[in-house]
Parts: structure tokens; sequence; C-alpha cells
């Protein structure tokens, strides 16, 4: 196998930045609440998987059915997460972050997670996004 040109190395580059700045554009549209602007970066046939043995964990095949799960979490929440990023790491069509989500629940008690989000892309969208959380405490902090 030849080695990678100069150009492909720096067409593989700047999609790895591209997709960097989608999933922080994403983070930034969530955080203060802009939901359109937060779910046009997902492709409408994206798929979404919440691990863990919660009452949200799911695998949605659709941005429909994301939003229907997400809107279950929110029902949950005084005051919507806010998410900070930790660490990101690009790698070819995927960016892994870590966030630290901070929000509280309809109890009025506070809600601290941390994240491992895995964001897929194709063509500019996000296609897939993994999840993963600490099940336990999400299990404790939103009773079914």
């Amino acid at each position: 196998m030849a080695d990678p040109t100069h150009e492909e190395l720096l067409a593989a580059h700047r999609k790895r930045e591209d997709n960097v700045r989608v999933v922080k554009a994403a983070l930034a549209a969530f955080n203060s609440g802009d939901t359109e602007a937060f779910l046009g970066n997902f492709s409408d046939d994206m798929h979404f998987q919440m691990n863990g043995s919660h009452q949200f964990s799911n695998h949605c095949s659709s941005k429909a059915e994301f939003i229907e799960l997400v809107g279950r979490v929110v029902q949950g929440l005084d005051e919507m997460i806010t998410l900070e990023i930790k660490n990101l790491i690009p790698s070819d069509n995927w960016v892994v972050v870590e966030t630290y989500g901070s929000a509280k629940t309809t109890s009025g008690e506070p809600y601290h997670n941390t994240y491992c989000m895995m964001w897929r892309f194709e063509n500019g969208k996000i296609v897939e996004f993994k999840e993963h959380n600490d099940s336990s405490l999400v299990e404790k902090m939103f009773p079914a």
C-alpha cells in the first residue's frame, strides 16, 4: 500500500478539523438552548445509542426518535444540562468527546455526570452518536 500523498493527508486533516468544529458548535448550541441549531448538525436518519441500564438506555434509528428520547430526559430536569468539554479526540470520521454535565432535576437535586460521546460523520453531518454515562447515577437521579 502506497503512502498517502501530501494532498490526501491535508484533506484528511481538514475533514477532522471540520468535524471538530461541528461537534463544538453542536455542544455550544445545546448549552445555549438553541435546539434548532443543535439538531441541524444531525442527519435525519442518524443513529443514537445511549448505553447503560437505566430508563433512557436506548437505540434510536432516526432524528425523530432521538428528539423523543431527549424530551423524556428533559421532563426530569428543572434546569437543562450544560456540557463542558474536558477532552476531544478526532480520528477519521469520528470525534470522541469527554464532557462533564451539570443540571438540576425537577426534585431540586443537583445532577452532575461525566459523559463519553462518540460522534460519527458522513458528508459533514452527524450520522451516529453514542453516549456513555454513569448508569447508576442516572437511575438514582431520574427514578422511573
